[in-house]
């Protein structure tokens, strides 16, 4: 796409210097982490050069704007879609079920205990694999999205908002689902050292399974298939599994200092 002569001159102004991919894409991250507002949505279809000219934007906003400035100087990327588990909020749902009835199954992606976000991931070519980065946020590499988004501290963002992910799929060009990430994020990389014992062993059984079903549903109700809104019970048992993981997780590390 085309870009205005005076974004190009902030675009080599933030660049100036920067030698690495990760250096580049790490500046850019910055600009727009503290230079940008988040904003709540309010489904006005903006090009990049507005979003640019507003320095503020939903979380779908502000993925347009990264997506942009890196397709730019030339690093490849794609658009997640996530679907997290939130606090109870009946207006949400409320809103939901108005627009389920007026234009489809796609809009239970968001509900009474639940809500969709949207966020990028970017190729780096030098660790040959897809990097995070969600300036909604503040998320930049893997590192980040699990101290962040996973992690048992009290400044975490679970800890803090009671926002979890559960689904997450990236998207083709076409904004369709491409490959679901759940698996890679949420199971493969999750945190949590779990010891070789009965209630253990369980507990993570079932937050795989519950992953696993939560992420096909929530790919089912982005291509109309499903009302997301008949498997809420299914996202707050996965808030109890995640309590559960969370408390083992503090009891294991009481128990190695005790040692």
């Amino acid at each position: 796409m085309t870009i205005s002569i005076e974004i190009e001159k902030e675009i080599t102004s933030k660049l100036n210097g920067s030698t690495s991919t990760a250096e580049r894409v790490a500046r850019l991250f910055s600009w727009i982490c503290n230079e940008f507002q988040w904003v709540e949505t309010d489904y006005v279809d903006r090009s990049f050069e507005e979003i640019m000219q507003r320095k503020a934007g939903n979380c779908a906003e502000q993925a347009k704007v990264v997506e942009t400035l890196l397709s730019y100087i030339g690093i490849k990327t794609r658009w997640v879609l996530e679907i997290n588990a939130q606090p109870d909020y009946i207006e949400r749902q409320q809103f939901a079920e108005q627009l389920v009835a007026e234009q489809g199954n796609f809009y239970s992606i968001f509900g009474l205990n639940h809500n969709d976000h949207r966020w990028i991931e970017y190729y780096d070519a030098d660790q040959r694999d897809w990097c995070p980065l969600d300036t909604s946020f503040a998320i930049l590499g893997i590192e980040s999205f699990m101290e962040k988004r996973l992690g048992f501290y009290h400044q975490s963002i679970p800890s803090t908002e009671g926002i979890i992910p559960f689904c997450l799929f990236a998207l083709d060009a076409n904004h369709q689902p491409l490959e679901e990430r759940s698996s890679e994020y949420l199971i493969k990389k999750f945190p949590f050292s779990f010891k070789e014992n009965s209630s253990s062993t369980a507990i993570w059984k079932e937050w795989e399974a519950l992953i696993n079903e939560l992420t096909l549903l929530g790919m089912k109700t982005y291509k109309q298939e499903v009302n997301f809104h008949l498997h809420q019970d299914q996202v707050k048992r996965f808030v109890q599994v995640y309590e559960e993981i969370k408390q083992l997780q503090v009891a294991q590390k009481v128990e190695t200092i005790q040692k």
